[in-house]
């Protein structure tokens, strides 16, 4: 979990804190911590809701409510630059360019080739995928990118 707010400093109803608050000695992550809420309200009988589509049970369950678990997939046979929208992008015809779009930090791609032969998958705006500007996909294989603030990183 991570936050902007300066630790011990929380607003009532608008933000975590701590528990107990770290110390010089301590500083936060480093220890085993529990986060109040200050944002909960009960949802149910003994269910508390945390935020939006978060909530805990009795029994200590935390589960996510309200979305869902489907991930957005694109199918392409033509040159295609990746939205903001997109998770997966399938290749489903040979010789055709997949672009990254411009990095934003956290930002993931999974990017397969989908039938025989090559496709290439492309970074943007002078961007590279670990330290190249692009990488070739052979029949059936793929690549996951996650960009962290320099650059388009392989992570399998």
């Amino acid at each position: 979990m991570a936050y902007n707010r300066q630790p011990q400093t929380v607003l009532a109803g608008m933000a975590l804190k701590q528990n107990p608050p770290p110390t010089i000695l301590q500083p936060a992550g480093i220890v085993a911590v529990t986060l109040d809420a200050d944002i909960a309200t009960t949802a149910s009988p003994g269910v508390v809701q945390i935020g939006s589509g978060l909530s805990i049970t009795p029994g200590g369950v935390l589960s996510a409510t309200g979305g869902s678990s489907f991930i957005n997939v694109k199918l392409t046979s033509v040159d295609y630059t990746a939205t903001a929208a997109d998770y997966y992008i399938g290749a489903t015809k040979k010789d055709i360019d997949i672009t990254l779009p411009l990095g934003v930090v956290g930002r993931v791609y999974i990017v397969k080739n989908q039938v025989s032969g090559n496709i290439k998958v492309k970074a943007s705006g002078g961007q590279k995928i670990d330290t190249a500007s692009d990488v070739n996909l052979g029949t059936n294989n793929s690549i996951v990118v996650v960009f962290d603030g320099t650059r388009w990183n392989v992570i399998e």
